[in-house]
């Protein structure tokens, strides 16, 4: 289970940062030629959370936090793949920054969770 903890957790790390180097590209770039991959890799990261979340629930982790994951993940994945027909034109500039907020909070909270999950593991049983 260790192991699949830290393949999880690194695949969020690595998508994460490739995630938002593509999404910026796309947008202040124009580089939409990108967007396959980004969605591919935004799959990749909402499958990362959830079985992150489902890690936790199986570890007796914080079960709060480990729902709110993975309720998280699907809300970022729902939202990823709906965005560009959610308030087009003009204002769709609010749209993006939603993405983009709703994608930094699913890793920094994947990364708590992580932490978590890593000291209750170096604790010693009692």
């Amino acid at each position: 289970m260790q192991v699949l903890l830290t393949i999880a957790q690194m695949l969020v790390r690595i998508c994460g940062v490739l995630l938002l180097i593509l999404g910026l590209l796309i947008w202040a770039e124009g580089m939409t030629n990108l967007i396959g991959i980004h969605m591919l890799l935004g799959v990749i990261l909402v499958i990362s959370l959830i079985v992150l979340g489902v890690i936790a629930l199986l570890r007796k982790g914080p079960p709060g936090m480990a729902v709110g994951l993975i309720i998280l993940a699907l809300i970022v994945g729902w939202f990823g793949v709906a965005q560009t027909t959610i308030l087009p034109g003009p204002n769709h500039w609010i749209v993006q920054i939603v993405h983009l907020l709703l994608g930094l909070t699913a890793v920094g909270m994947a990364e708590m969770l992580g932490g978590v999950l890593r000291r209750a593991s170096l604790a010693p049983a009692t």
